[in-house]
């Protein structure tokens, strides 16, 4: 049977390698380490239940309920899963619909009233009417389709733009140049034998995309003598645009933020080899553990935009 590498499936399926170890720390996919090699591999048979995860991902199903639902051969927790997401659009849908009343009759009194000046109020009433139009029912619901509305109710939340300080870090990467691994509950205490913790929203702990791989990075002394087996660096700092976001929805929260400084008329991408994407945990460690919901905030490194 042909396996697949992990670099290869996270180009293939869109992902992060740390979320296809997360849905691995959760019992939903498996993969191997033929013939002792570093690197993860997947079978058929993970790849296959990938693309169930993704859907249901698609569908905004938790987590939570495809531990349940994998479990079991019949679809009674999947119908469940499916009932409880109907209940929850309606609960949204009932509360989109009354906004959208209420900014109808702000319209119409701001009208009455004789204000000429009201295009934003225009604007925000046609944004609605587009935003609670329905898909026609000829109009078939393609992945990509799906992926698009999946992104689109999800939203961003909470961006804002901040300045990092240049520092000193230590990194996951090993002396010999491999990356140490850091499933389950490693990532906390990966440098704890040499008197380094991560606190979760302090800034002084990250995790950098580097090519597939995701790197931790803890600040450490600039004066510090590193006699650990791991590597450190000088991380450059700089202009950010953050978001918050929960870790399953994560890869689509990057991909909104980038569509966002894409679209920003103040800033723009900073494609500069050494600004590189990262997340920070947010939720303390005990709360995250004990709730099973492991919120970041993430980070794409920009730039202003030069005056015309």
């Amino acid at each position: 049977m042909e396996l697949m590498r992990i670099n290869q499936v996270v180009e293939s399926f869109g992902l992060s390698s740390r979320t296809l170890r997360y849905y691995e720390e959760k019992g939903l996919i498996w993969s191997q380490h033929p013939d002792n090699k570093a690197q993860r591999y997947y079978d058929e048979s993970a790849l296959e239940r990938l693309k169930q995860i993704i859907v249901l991902r698609k569908l905004q199903i938790p987590i939570r309920d495809m531990v349940v639902i994998f479990k079991g051969e019949s679809t009674t927790a999947l119908i469940q899963a499916f009932v409880d997401k109907l209940e929850s659009l309606d609960m949204e849908i009932a509360a989109l619909s009354e906004l959208r009343q209420l900014v109808d009759d702000f319209l119409h009194k701001m009208l009455m009233s004789g204000i000429k000046k009201i295009s934003a109020i225009t604007l925000l009433y046609e944004e609605t009417e587009k935003r609670l139009a329905t898909v026609p029912e000829t109009e078939p619901i393609s992945f990509e389709k799906l992926s698009e509305i999946s992104r689109e109710t999800l939203r961003l939340h909470d961006t804002r733009v901040i300045r990092l300080p240049s520092m000193r870090m230590l990194t996951s990467r090993l002396k010999t140049g491999q990356i140490e691994e850091m499933d389950g509950d490693k990532m906390q205490n990966l440098f704890a034998e040499y008197g380094f913790i991560p606190t979760p929203g302090m800034r002084n702990c990250f995790f950098a995309m580097e090519k597939t791989e995701w790197i931790m990075m803890i600040k450490i002394p600039h004066n510090y003598e590193n006699l650990t087996i791991y590597t450190d660096e000088i991380f450059s700092g700089g202009l950010y645009a953050i978001a918050s976001t929960f870790f399953e929805d994560m890869d689509d929260t990057f991909t909104l933020l980038r569509e966002w400084i894409t679209r920003s008329s103040e800033y723009k991408l900073d494609t500069e080899p050494e600004r590189i994407e990262m997340i920070e945990e947010i939720l303390p460690w005990d709360i995250a553990i004990k709730f099973n919901r492991y919120q970041q905030d993430i980070f794409i490194p920009i730039k202003v935009r030069e005056e015309l």
